[in-house]
């Protein structure tokens, strides 16, 4: 768990930097960035699919040739990275709804075009996996996508996703991540995933993935939901100098020191330091 741990932490901090630059990075940063987790060229290109969906242009990436089975052209392969791909823009409480709505309807328009194995199909996809076939990892991937989407529409009345923190469609597209995830796991250490007999432990199989995807969705919605409370405490206490600065302006008939500011709001001057970093209004209100 703490590799898969690290991975999530290092998608996350990938996000942050592309927006730093105005949504756009390399292919070569990627892998620098993730050159710890030593992926192959499949799981790669499964990464920056993930965040081409999330947005993010990535120079030296190809949607066309990147798959999630590292093929090119049409065919499941395609169809598999296409399917994945879930927007997770933000604009406008109505255009987000619309949007949302499209994309989701396309996207279970896409899975359901990809058709679902029965159990017994599903656990010789597994037996072959777990033999070293790694042309099935599509496979595989394939038949959990409408499980990804059942555990995504479990949070549909969690407090994040009724106030808009996060939307349904950004799980679904963590989740994707957390299967990818589990699959890993489990294409790492084939041996731990058969009985003392030699059959396939189909059980342990299922209990990784389902692990690994909600382990993914928990983690984003952690993480999203933290980074609002920071955002609104911020633009609160913003909101407070702004107000404290206009009234002791008014009050001296000069501009405070962020010393001044500091004793009548209460707030650390390293604080406010920080805060006059974000907001540049504040900086020039309040500038001692």
């Amino acid at each position: 768990m703490e590799e898969q741990d690290k991975f999530l932490e290092i998608l996350g901090e990938i996000k942050d930097i592309a927006a730093l630059q105005e949504n756009s990075l390399s292919k070569d940063e990627i892998q620098k960035y993730l050159s710890d987790m030593d992926l192959n060229e499949d799981k790669m290109n499964a990464v920056c699919s993930y965040l081409v969906a999330g947005g993010i242009k990535i120079d030296g990436y190809s949607k066309a040739s990147g798959s999630a089975a590292g093929k090119s052209g049409s065919g499941r392969g395609s169809n598999i990275k296409h399917a994945m791909q879930v927007s997770g823009s933000r604009e406008t409480d109505s255009q987000e709804t619309e949007r949302a709505l499209f994309n989701r309807k396309l996207y279970m328009q896409e899975v359901n075009n990809l058709g679902k194995s029965g159990a017994s199909e599903v656990n010789n996809i597994i037996k072959g996996f777990l033999m070293g076939d790694t042309a099935l990892r599509d496979k595989l991937a394939e038949n959990k996508l409408n499980h990804v989407i059942k555990l995504a529409s479990g949070y549909k009345k969690r407090e994040a996703v009724v106030n808009k923190t996060v939307s349904i469609d950004e799980i679904i597209a963590e989740g994707n991540v957390g299967l990818l995830v589990g699959i890993s796991v489990i294409e790492e250490n084939r041996e731990r995933y058969f009985k003392e007999d030699g059959t396939p432990d189909y059980e342990a199989v299922h209990g990784t993935i389902n692990m690994e995807i909600l382990s993914a969705m928990e983690s984003f919605i952690d993480m999203e939901s933290e980074d609002k409370d920071w955002e609104n405490t911020v633009i609160a206490k913003i909101n407070l100098l702004h107000e404290a600065a206009k009234y002791l302006t008014e009050e001296s008939g000069s501009i405070p020191t962020k010393e001044e500011l500091s004793e009548y709001t209460k707030i650390p001057v390293g604080e406010i330091d920080s805060i006059m970093n974000i907001s540049e209004d504040t900086k020039r209100v309040a500038s001692s």
